[in-house]
């Protein structure tokens, strides 16, 4: 079924996903915005279908953030999809990823592509950068450096002799 919403509607029903859902917490919101049969690709989960899938993302959220508040930085809409650029901001209190809690402050940020199905959202596919938020949290949130190892591709220690 093609979306019926304009591309001020969709970014609305994101809008009020994110608020309700992944800020306040808010599991019903799953159930108000999303398909039966929602599909959440790339995600902690995708074996999992419908509003669970998301509930699921929710609960992993609060239990591992505090303090969360989500910005769309970048909206883009064509036909019955719709894209946003994100960062989460809150207080890491719980593990994540693997991660115990380290009480920094951080800035989470995504690409995320979602499909309507009339007015409600029945994909999302996600390209979110746990890379980085794992690296700041396990360096204490000091500055990381570069990804290339010592001596290659012109990274730290590169053009000295080996020993």
């Amino acid at each position: 079924m093609p979306t019926t919403l304009t591309a001020e509607q969709q970014r609305e029903v994101i809008e009020k996903v994110f608020h309700e859902g992944l800020d306040l917490g808010d599991l019903s919101a799953a159930d108000r915005y999303l398909t039966a049969d929602f599909r959440n690709h790339g995600s902690h989960d995708d074996s999992m279908r419908g509003p669970e899938a998301f509930k699921h993302t929710i609960k992993i959220q609060q239990s591992a953030f505090s303090e969360i508040r989500y910005e769309i930085l970048d909206f883009i809409s064509m036909g019955d999809k719709a894209a946003i650029r994100w960062v989460m901001h809150g207080k890491h209190t719980g593990p994540f990823i693997g991660i115990p809690p380290t009480g920094l402050q951080v800035q989470h940020q995504a690409i995320i592509w979602f499909r309507f199905e009339g007015d409600r959202i029945a994909e999302r596919w996600g390209i979110v950068d746990n890379f980085t938020l794992e690296r700041f949290l396990k360096s204490g949130g000091k500055p990381v450096g570069p990804l290339t190892p010592a001596g290659a591709n012109g990274g730290p220690g590169a053009g000295k002799p080996a020993a």
